[in-house]
């Protein structure tokens, strides 16, 4: 049996914050306080290793007492998991029931996600590539160019306005792969203005889907990843299906109601410290 000892893998800057109060590392600290534990703070990118439990920060997690703490892409959303791998966390194998939520969320966070743009559609796909254009990785139906291609046949009036990751490095190859095909413009602009404007997003699985749901926007997503649910998703339905779903209209505030505020860990507010308790005893830990 493990010792109830927290090893908390965190920078200088995360652990002040855990001991100032502030935040989910606060949260986290006080929880397993609470229950008897202690703390003992290691660096974030030491090796995991030792007696008691383990708690990381956004990297892969590779020790059966081990779980990654990762956020959920907003603000004081965060995600406590077995895996640093977003498409194998715990929601994306639940059924999304449907049920109807409080469409204020949707509400509050389109108007601070797209403060200042125009919400409309102006006959276009919208395209967030990511890395390694020309590679097929195992959790993808297709490679990114091969995306582009199957896009472009399965939506023949549209065109693609694409954009470059910005922390990604790409290759001269990669770069020309992308010149001189049909409808396929790639932009400089940012994105937030192109994923107000367009009609509809394809990716492999980048947050900017998830983004664009805010906005009423439909997603094809040729990858797996945790927020699928109401996206049209190549590997699971195959490209026709796929596309077919993101003409249909989708419960967009029911669902981002139920992923965030149903199926994530909230750093703030009076059941913060519930859900943390709670997320940590669903990984076993005798809390």
């Amino acid at each position: 049996m493990q010792p109830k000892l927290l090893n908390f893998y965190l920078d200088a800057t995360k652990r002040h914050l855990a001991e100032a109060g502030e935040g989910i590392f606060s949260g986290i600290v006080a929880a397993v306080r609470a229950a008897g534990w202690q703390i003992t703070y290691r660096g974030q990118t030491e090796e995991v290793g030792g007696p008691g439990y383990h708690l990381i920060y956004n990297r892969p997690v590779d020790d059966p007492f081990c779980l990654s703490l990762r956020r959920c892409y907003l603000e004081n959303y965060y995600r406590i998991e077995s895996t640093n791998d977003r498409w194998d966390w715990d929601v994306a194998d639940l059924r999304f029931p449907g049920q109807k939520g409080l469409g204020w969320f949707q509400t509050y966070w389109r108007d601070r996600l797209f403060k200042g743009e125009t919400i409309d559609k102006g006959g276009y796909i919208f395209m967030p590539l990511q890395g390694k254009l020309l590679q097929r990785r195992h959790f993808q139906a297709l490679s990114p160019i091969d995306m582009i291609h199957a896009t472009l046949k399965a939506d023949p009036d549209r065109q693609i306005i694409a954009t470059l990751h910005p922390r990604e490095v790409y290759s001269d190859a990669e770069r020309a792969a992308l010149h001189e095909i049909d409808r396929f413009t790639l932009a400089t602009d940012k994105s937030m203005p192109l994923l107000a404007g367009c009609d509809y997003v394809v990716t492999e699985n980048s947050s900017l889907a998830l983004t664009g749901y805010f906005a009423a926007k439909p997603a094809v997503l040729f990858a797996r990843i945790d927020f699928h649910h109401i996206a049209g998703l190549v590997p699971k339905q195959g490209v026709a299906a796929a596309f077919s779903k993101a003409q249909q209209p989708q419960p967009f505030a029911d669902y981002l109601w139920w992923f965030f505020k149903k199926n994530a860990v909230c750093a703030v507010g009076d059941t913060s410290a519930a859900q943390i308790e709670k997320r940590l005893r669903d990984h076993g830990w005798p809390l």
